[in-house]
């Protein structure tokens, strides 16, 4: 808005408010501005995309039958965040929760599958853990809270907890199926704070556990009791899709930002792929990638740049195989399977989606999804198209004794996917944050500081969104037109 001292009254009153990035937390983010702004439509909104859809990781493929999903498999619901958007924008219709049998999840121990069964008694009999390690989860509720305040691994809080053999066996590949990441890495606060928290509330594990599942004992699903997993007939990309057709404000897509300055007379400037002049905004979001943002915010705010460089997005290949249910007869019903380091697999694990939601596949077939790379083996989400199917194709045939080769096969890659919470990374967010206090105006939402889920980084939209938008229409112009 070069020139706004020249402007009339009426013309000065609107405020330009720009999103960068179109995955679920940055429209989140125009929507909740949006809905701050219905009674005096004060501002305007512009949401830039540099792919060609909006989405972000959520992106749903549909092709002859198939629907598979490239991100997010689904969210826990009753999500208040998520809730919200889809009652805004009218597609609570659409929604769809996991079948049953979803809740069944198995993992892999001496190289073949075993069900990690709620039954204690199954669960002892499933080979998964030894006698040591048995005894060693059934002393827990008698090991005494840590003291240290000092951030800890993951992997080092389980082993404490519940001894190494479990933290190997259990967390470590649990780990891997959320992050794609490494649990002797990954800090237990940031990345699992719910985990740390009952520790802290409860003194252990077991019992905060047997706490919170009375507490939702209504509510579970085939997620557990935190919630039920749920998504959309069209995929999880419907979601994003119908906020952006909302037409509460504009999303541009193939439209990249390259760069962030201090716009002459206040406020910001973006320099943008497309557009020969700058484009003016008096308040950003960033909801892009860490890596994303760091650029362009690299010359206005170098140290922030450097911060968001330490977030690590390791490479993660999704590949989506469909086969007649005559060749996969011995693949159960449920979830999936996670898959720990040692067990001669090199895939981090794979989701049955047709038994999760139905009507993924064609009748008669079932897809199933694999994870590949992730930051334990980031060269395997690199291979060549053909050596990565045949790889995933014979570790498919050995664990789920797959008869013929995929009537159906898709390879997506993510060059950078999940953002890691690596030990420190609370210090990180602290100083990004201490950072982003220094120019006023601009925010950050997407899944870079405090959580990865669909349904965390929906929330963080909404609260960024809201509150860029209250501090635009709280300011009060100068005399030039200008934000003071």
């Amino acid at each position: 808005m070069s020139g706004r001292g020249s402007q009339s009254i009426e013309e000065a009153r609107v405020k330009r408010l720009v999103v960068v990035g179109a995955g679920i937390s940055g429209l989140a983010a125009a929507h909740a501005a949006a809905m701050a702004d219905a009674a005096s439509g004060a501002l305007e909104i512009i949401v830039l995309e540099r792919d060609a859809e909006v989405g972000g990781k959520a992106q749903t493929l549909r092709e002859d039958g198939w629907q598979l999903e490239a991100g997010p498999a689904g969210y826990l619901g009753p999500d208040p965040a998520v809730d919200r958007l889809v009652q805004d924008v009218g597609i609570s219709a659409a929604s769809q929760p996991a079948e049953q049998a979803a809740a069944r999840r198995f993992i892999v121990r001496g190289r073949r599958m075993r069900e990690i069964s709620t039954n204690p008694m199954r669960f002892l009999g499933s080979g998964i853990l030894g006698p040591a390690g048995i005894l060693r989860i059934a002393a827990e509720p008698f090991i005494a809270p840590r003291e240290s305040t000092a951030d800890e691994s993951v992997w080092d809080f389980a082993a404490r907890r519940i001894g190494p053999q479990a933290a190997d066996r259990l967390i470590a590949p649990m780990v891997l199926g959320v992050f794609a990441g490494d649990a002797h890495q990954l800090s237990l606060r940031a990345a699992f704070p719910r985990l740390a928290g009952l520790e802290r509330e409860h003194g252990s594990l077991i019992r905060g556990m047997v706490a919170r599942m009375r507490a939702h004992r209504k509510g579970g699903g085939p997620s557990g009791p935190a919630g039920w997993l749920t998504s959309f007939r069209d995929g999880m990309q419907a979601l994003p899709r119908a906020v952006a057709a909302n037409g509460r404000f504009q999303v541009r897509c193939r439209t990249a930002v390259r760069s962030l300055a201090r716009g002459i007379a206040g406020g910001w400037r973006l320099d943008v792929d497309g557009i020969p002049t700058p484009l003016d905004a008096d308040a950003v979001v960033l909801a892009g990638e860490p890596w994303a943002m760091a650029e362009i915010v690299r010359e206005v705010a170098p140290e922030l740049a450097l911060q968001l460089d330490t977030v690590q997005c390791p490479p993660v290949t999704v590949v989506g195989m469909g086969f007649k249910s005559a060749d996969v007869a011995n693949c159960p019903r449920g979830f999936g399977v996670l898959i720990p380091r040692g067990e001669s697999y090199r895939i981090l694990g794979s989701l049955w989606d047709s038994h999760i939601f139905p009507g993924r596949s064609p009748a008669g077939h079932l897809l199933v999804r694999v994870m590949v790379g992730g930051s334990v083996d980031p060269e395997a989400a690199q291979l060549p198209d053909g050596q990565l199917l045949d790889m995933v194709y014979d570790e498919l045939r050995r664990l789920l004794g797959v008869r013929a080769r995929p009537v159906y096969e898709r390879i997506v890659r993510w060059p950078r996917a999940i953002p890691q919470y690596e030990l420190g990374h609370l210090e990180r967010v602290g100083a990004i944050e201490r950072e982003l206090d220094r120019l006023p105006g601009v925010y950050m939402a997407g899944n870079a500081l405090d959580g990865i889920s669909f349904g965390r980084a929906t929330t963080r939209g909404l609260t960024v969104g809201e509150n860029a938008a209250l501090w635009l229409l709280q300011a009060e112009p100068d005399d030039a037109g200008e934000i003071a």
